[in-house]
């Protein structure tokens, strides 16, 4: 699963101001303004290798320096060093600062969030990659499938390095104590129904991590998978009734105590790993980037159960629509002094090696990796922590992928989604006014964006 961030007033103000210093330029290249001297990375000199650097946000051993590792032994004259930051607020504001700065800078990078993209972009930050995509000859289309990709304003920003599938993932004990089988063909009301039957002393039944979009955007997307927050005239989609639905849910489980509280988890910041592997709840709504933790004994050890795994639940049975996507957005900084070279590591990122990211969760992005061979790299050595039959049809089954090409308002459309729907969870303001002041407030973004 693409993870979803919330933004702070803090990180938005920070974010405002590198900016504005950056300053717009229609989404253009400023390549042709680099020189040397404000370059990020130092240009090849003779009998030198370029060096590149890669920002990401996973840590370096659940993949990353493996990656690194097979690329810089077969390819001497171009060396790539991996500096990780942390996929959160001041993580991101970090690597926007080094975007700007003129050392050290990275020549690649990784979003993880649509609207942070958006705005580098905007800001310049971002090199079109539509001209170095046929400098080397990397075939869209047939390693990615070009109908899966947005585009910015008729330009190519970023390309997907993996396919992150949103799941529903179950201490299998609980589920055997209640003799409850493994969902396979499901609804967001069975998800409701079973998780207050699983909901016990000291067990919640589910968890929806509180720094995601609440659950009505998974409902939402379940429905509309294209473009979920934007309906066909071009305004929100809020008043939907697959999104009413996903407000209601969260808010009946919450008053059903089969919910941790709304407050206690924003004030947290509680991980679903954490409340799944250490007994804490029964079922945790995350993606397939959690499956490193089901392996780490170091973090959660002496565990006795297994993790079963589940589709998402749908509006109705008989759809599979998964509301994760491609995620793990890679662009190229358009102040680095070596974007071909940069675009070469990345085509064979995209092509091979990201396989050496399998084995941390992410699942390639490439149309052509061997299913099966992801699944045992997944599982690797620790099968013992697995429902084997409940995950391999999970990620073996064939989904309709979300995708959302439109950006237009969409920080201030989360901001308004978190905001109202925090009042209405915490019971001082009623589901329709909420609705109706999200749906005002979004649409109000969306037509200041479009000017």
């Amino acid at each position: 699963m693409k993870k979803f961030i919330v933004l702070s007033a803090a990180c938005l103000l920070s974010v405002s101001i590198l900016v504005s210093a950056c300053g717009k330029n229609d989404n253009a290249s400023n390549s042709q303004t680099t020189t040397p001297s404000e370059s990020p990375s130092a240009t090849k000199q003779a009998g030198q290798a370029v060096k590149l650097k890669w920002w990401g946000g996973t840590p370096e051993e659940s993949g990353p320096k493996a990656v690194v590792d097979k690329w810089n032994a077969a390819n001497k004259d171009i060396q790539v060093e991996y500096v990780r930051f942390v996929n959160d607020d001041p993580g991101n504001t970090k690597l926007d600062t080094a975007l700007l700065s003129s050392n050290d800078a990275p020549d690649l990078f990784i979003n993880y969030n649509d609207a942070i993209m958006d705005r580098r972009i905007n800001a310049g930050m971002v090199e079109p990659l539509d001209d170095l995509i046929k400098k080397v000859g990397f075939d869209v289309d047939g390693v990615i499938g070009s109908g899966n990709l947005a585009k910015n304003k008729g330009k190519q920003y970023y390309l997907p390095g993996a396919k992150s599938l949103n799941l529903m993932l179950f201490n299998k004990s609980s589920l055997d104590a209640i003799n409850e089988p493994v969902p396979v063909d499901w609804t967001w009301d069975d998800y409701a129904a079973l998780a207050k039957k699983l909901t016990k002393p000291g067990q919640f039944g589910a968890f929806l991590a509180p720094t995601w979009e609440p659950l009505a955007f998974q409902t939402l997307t379940t429905a509309k998978p294209i473009d979920a927050y934007y309906a066909a005239d071009g305004t929100s989609n809020f008043k939907d009734n697959a999104f009413k639905k996903g407000l209601e849910i969260q808010k009946q489980l919450l008053d059903a105590k089969a919910l941790r509280p709304y407050a206690e988890g924003v004030a947290n910041k509680i991980l679903p790993e954490e409340e799944l592997l250490k007994e804490k709840v029964a079922m945790a709504f995350a993606g397939t980037y959690l499956i490193r933790y089901i392996k780490d004994e170091k973090a959660f050890p002496n565990r006795k159960f297994q993790v079963a795994f589940a589709p998402v639940p749908q509006m109705e049975k008989g759809k599979n629509v998964n509301s994760g996507g491609l995620s793990d957005k890679l662009s190229i900084n358009s102040h680095s002094a070596n974007k071909e070279a940069a675009m070469k590591f990345l085509a064979w990122y995209l092509t091979e090696g990201n396989l050496e990211m399998v084995a941390g969760g992410r699942i390639p992005s490439n149309l052509k990796t061997d299913i099966n061979k992801v699944a045992e790299l997944l599982i690797g050595d620790k099968g013992q922590y697995f429902d084997k039959a409940s995950f391999l049809n999970v990620i073996k089954a064939n989904y309709t992928l979300a995708v959302n090409p439109t950006t237009t308002g969409s920080a201030a459309i989360r901001k308004a989604l978190f905001e109202e729907a925090e009042k209405y969870f915490l019971g001082a303001q009623a589901l329709d006014k909420t609705i109706e002041v999200m749906k005002q407030r979004a649409d109000e973004a969306i037509k200041t964006a479009s000017k």
